[in-house]
C-alpha cells in the first residue's frame, strides 16, 4: 500500500506519468474491440459483391435522406423551442420547461411500436391516389409517406437532445449579446438569424451530433417500418447471411458517417469563444402579447404531445385492456437488471471520460488525443457490430489466458463502455475546453500536481456537466437493445430485451407494461437534467 501511495503521490511508476499511463490503457482497451471489427474489413465474399452492386446505394440514400431530414427537423423543433423557452414568457412555461424534455424517455422502437398503425389513417386517401393515377403512383406516394413519418417520428423522440444543448448555450453564452442587441432595438428574425445562431452553433452543432447517431445507430423502429438503411443491411447481412465480412464493410461507411460529422462538429467548435455569465443577473425575457403567446405555446406543445403524449396514452391504453401480467416473467426482478448495470456503466462512463479528457488537455498529450479519438468511435457502428468485437476480444484473449468475461454483467458492462464512451466525451469535453488552457498552465505555475488539480479544481467546476453527462448515458442505456441481446448474460434480461421478445411475439398489449416501467425508469434522470439547466438561467 505503501508503495502505491508513493506513485500516486509522485505520479510515476517506471518512470512513466501514471496519469497518461492509466487514460492510454483505458482509451486501448476500449479501442480494442473497435480495432478487431476493422481488422476484417478486408474480407470479400459473394454477398458483398451482391449488396455493393444492387443493395448498397439503397442503403446509402436512404441513410442518409433519414439523418439529414431527421437532423433539419429536430434542429428547428429543438433550437426554436429553446427560443422561445429561454428568450420570452408566455402562458404555460414552466411547465412547457420540463415537458419538451420528456420525450427523450422515448425508445425510437417503442415509439414505432405506439404508431404502429399510423399508415392505415392515409389508406383513404392512398385508394383515391390509386383509382385515380395507378398502382405504380400509389407505391410511390405510399413510400414516401413511410420516410416522412419516420423522420417525423424520430425528430419527435431524438430534439431533446438539441433542444437542451441549445438552451444551456443560450443561457450561458448568449446573455449579454441578447441584451444588448435588445436594448439596440434589433429585429427579432435578424437577432437570431444573424447573431444568436452563430454564437450558440457549437452547442447546436453538439446536440445534433448526439441525434445523427442515435438516428445512424437505429434499428428496430426502421426495420418496424420496412426501411433499408445501413444498419439494417448490417444485421441482415450477420444475422440473415451470417456474413461478417459483408457486415463489417457496411459498418465501415456507417463510420465513415460519423466521422464526417465528429469532424464538422470539431471544426465549428474550434475557435469558438466562450464567456461565463456568473455573476449576471439573468436573462430578461420578453413579454409577448395573448395571441403571440397562445403561437408560442402550442409550436412548444406539438414535439411533446407526438413525442410523448400519444405514446404514453397509446401504451396505457395497451396495457388496461390487457391482463397487466407478463406471465413467465419478474417484471420487478428484470426492472432492478435494468438499473443496476445502466447505473454502473454510466458511473464507469463518465469516470473514464473525465480522467481521460483531464489527462490529455491537462498534458497536452498528442498521442494520447490520437487514441483517444479512436476510442470514442464506438458510437457510430450499432451495438450489433460492438458486440461482435467485444466476442472477437474474448477469443482473441483466449488464446492466451483463460478469461471469459463474455456473458457476464462484468462483460456487459465493458460493452456499454465501448458503445457510449463518445455520449459523456461530447458535454465534458466542451466544458474542458470552456476553462481552456490557463487553469492548468496556473496550477503548474503553483506548483499543485495534476491529482490535486483534478480533485480540487476541475471536478467541482466541471459537476453539473459531469453529472448531465452521467444522466444522458444512463437514459441510452436503459433503452439500448441490440448489444444487451447479444451479450446479455444467460437467462438475464432488461425491459428493452423484455419489450422486444413481447413485440416480436405480436404480444403489443403486454409488451405495454415493460414499455411503462423503461420511461419511469428515465423519468428522474430527465426531471434531474432539467433541474440542472434551469439553474443555469437563476
Amino acid at each position: 500500500m505503501k508503495k502505491i501511495y508513493k506513485y500516486f503521490k509522485n505520479e510515476l511508476i517506471f518512470g512513466i506519468n501514471i496519469w497518461n499511463l492509466l487514460s492510454l490503457i483505458f482509451s486501448i482497451c476500449i479501442f480494442l474491440p473497435i480495432l478487431l471489427i476493422i481488422s476484417n474489413f478486408y474480407i470479400e465474399s459473394e454477398n458483398w459483391l451482391h449488396i455493393r452492386n444492387n443493395l448498397l446505394i439503397e442503403y446509402l440514400f436512404t441513410t442518409l435522406y433519414l439523418t439529414v431530414g431527421v437532423c433539419i427537423v429536430s434542429s428547428t423543433i429543438g433550437v426554436g423551442c429553446a427560443w422561445f423557452v429561454t428568450c420570452y414568457d408566455f402562458y404555460g412555461k414552466k411547465y412547457v420547461e420540463w415537458l419538451l424534455i420528456l420525450p427523450l424517455t422515448i425508445p425510437t422502437y417503442i415509439a414505432a411500436y405506439s404508431y404502429y398503425d399510423i399508415i392505415e389513417y392515409f389508406n383513404p386517401f392512398l385508394f383515391w391516389t390509386r383509382k385515380k393515377i395507378g398502382l405504380d403512383y400509389t407505391i410511390m406516394i405510399e413510400n414516401i409517406l413511410i420516410h416522412v413519418i419516420i423522420v417525423m417520428l424520430f425528430s419527435f423522440v431524438l430534439y431533446p437532445y438539441i433542444y437542451l444543448s441549445t438552451r444551456a448555450s443560450l443561457i450561458l453564452q448568449g446573455r449579454r449579446v441578447i441584451e444588448a442587441a435588445n436594448t439596440l432595438g434589433v429585429p427579432t428574425n435578424k437577432l437570431l438569424r444573424k447573431v444568436v445562431i452563430p454564437i450558440i452553433r457549437p452547442g447546436i452543432i453538439a446536440g445534433a451530433s448526439l441525434v445523427i447517431m442515435e438516428t445512424l445507430n437505429d434499428y428496430a423502429a426502421v426495420e418496424y417500418f420496412g426501411l433499408s438503411t445501413l444498419t439494417i443491411g448490417i444485421f441482415r447481412s450477420w444475422f440473415g447471411m451470417f456474413d461478417m465480412g459483408s457486415a463489417l464493410k457496411l459498418s465501415s461507411f456507417l463510420a465513415l458517417f460519423v466521422f464526417i460529422i465528429l469532424a464538422i462538429e470539431k471544426f465549428y467548435r474550434r475557435g469558438a469563444r466562450y464567456n461565463d455569465s456568473q455573476g449576471s443577473s439573468g436573462l430578461q425575457t420578453i413579454d409577448l402579447h395573448k395571441k403571440k403567446q397562445v403561437m408560442v405555446f402550442v409550436f412548444c406543445f406539438i414535439p411533446f404531445f407526438f413525442g410523448f403524449l400519444i405514446p404514453v396514452a397509446r401504451l396505457i391504453s395497451w396495457m388496461l385492456r390487457s391482463d397487466v401480467v407478463i406471465h413467465g416473467y419478474n417484471l420487478f426482478g428484470i426492472a432492478l437488471n435494468t438499473l443496476f448495470v445502466s447505473f454502473a456503466s454510466s458511473i464507469s462512463i463518465v469516470l473514464i471520460a473525465s480522467l481521460v479528457i483531464f489527462t490529455k488537455n491537462y498534458y497536452n498529450n498528442d498521442a494520447l488525443k490520437k487514441v483517444t479519438g479512436l476510442a470514442i468511435l464506438g458510437y457510430s457502428m450499432p451495438g450489433a457490430i460492438i458486440a461482435i468485437g467485444v466476442l472477437k476480444l474474448n477469443g482473441f484473449i483466449n488464446e492466451y489466458i483463460s478469461l471469459i468475461f463474455v456473458g457476464t454483467i462484468g462483460g456487459l458492462v465493458f460493452s456499454y463502455i465501448v458503445r457510449f464512451l463518445a455520449v459523456a466525451w461530447q458535454p465534458i469535453e466542451s466544458s474542458v475546453e470552456k476553462l481552456g488552457a490557463n487553469v492548468s498552465q496556473a496550477s503548474r505555475i503553483l506548483n499543485v500536481n495534476s491529482s490535486k488539480s483534478l480533485l480540487y479544481i476541475y471536478l467541482p467546476i466541471l459537476k453539473k456537466p459531469i453529472l448531465i453527462a452521467c444522466l444522458i448515458v444512463f437514459i441510452d442505456i436503459s433503452k439500448e437493445l441490440p448489444l444487451t441481446l447479444i451479450l446479455r448474460p444467460f437467462n438475464f434480461d432488461t425491459l428493452a430485451t423484455l419489450t422486444y421478445d413481447l413485440v416480436s411475439q405480436a404480444q403489443f398489449f403486454q409488451s405495454s407494461v415493460s414499455s411503462l416501467f423503461i420511461i419511469l425508469i428515465s423519468m428522474p434522470a430527465i426531471l434531474i437534467i432539467n433541474q440542472q439547466v434551469i439553474k443555469g438561467s437563476k
